[in-house]
């Protein structure tokens, strides 16, 4: 199989689907690209206080978004397009998932979706910087006039 392996964390915010599709274009041949989304932290944490279909309702809400998401991306992005819906600390799951083994690559924005200044590196992005043992591309937000 030829093309690359891509792993590529979302928030669904515009900033990481302009960073999906910018990548996707900078990156060539892609054969898998798999998205992740990791629920916040302090919704997994609520788990002990909610009843278990709120959590299930809130992954079935995250499951549509990746839905609606995928759907978004150009025709002909990748030959397989394939999703994960995690609960836990965003970027331990992506290291640990980018050090499996299973990608060639990390396709990310430079913020996430909590992104207050343009400037400063996401704190996702630089742990997955880091500890990744595979390459990591880091898209950074159009900003016009630039």
């Amino acid at each position: 199989m030829s093309g690359l392996r891509v792993l590529a964390p979302v928030d669904f915010s515009e900033g990481s689907s302009e960073a999906v599709e910018r990548g996707i274009s900078i990156l060539g041949e892609i054969a898998v690209l798999h998205l992740v989304y990791v629920t916040p932290r302090g919704l997994r944490e609520l788990g002990d206080f909610v009843e278990e279909d709120y959590v299930q309702r809130a992954k079935g809400i995250a499951e549509g978004k990746m839905a609606e998401f995928i759907g978004s991306l150009p025709a002909g992005a990748a030959r397989e397009v394939r999703y994960t819906v995690a609960a836990g600390d965003p970027a331990s799951i992506v290291v640990e998932m980018a050090n499996s083994g299973e990608f060639d690559v990390v396709l990310m924005a430079h913020r996430g979706y909590s992104y207050i200044e343009d400037f400063f590196i996401g704190s996702v992005t630089l742990k997955v910087i880091s500890k990744s043992r595979i390459p990591v591309v880091v898209v950074r937000k159009e900003v016009p006039g630039r």
